[in-house]
């Protein structure tokens, strides 16, 4: 596959080194995750929302968290 040259995305999630300007969002996501609360995220259309948790779970697998009760 191709390497993207464009920093702009809009079509699907490259990688982290795409991504940026969100790391309170991705801070705030962890916590509650961890701390097992519920959340919704709600923004207009493309902004976004989709590459954040692709975003968080790529930091999830480097740092071997498991999601769930069990």
């Amino acid at each position: 596959m191709e390497k993207n040259l464009n920093p702009f995305l809009t079509i699907g999630y490259e990688s982290k080194s795409y991504f940026c300007d969100r790391e309170d969002e991705l801070e705030i996501l962890g916590k509650n995750i961890k701390n097992g609360i519920n959340m919704t995220l709600i923004s207009a259309r493309r902004l976004g929302k989709t590459a954040l948790i692709y975003r968080f779970f790529e930091d999830l697998e480097h740092e071997n968290y498991v999601i769930g009760s069990c």
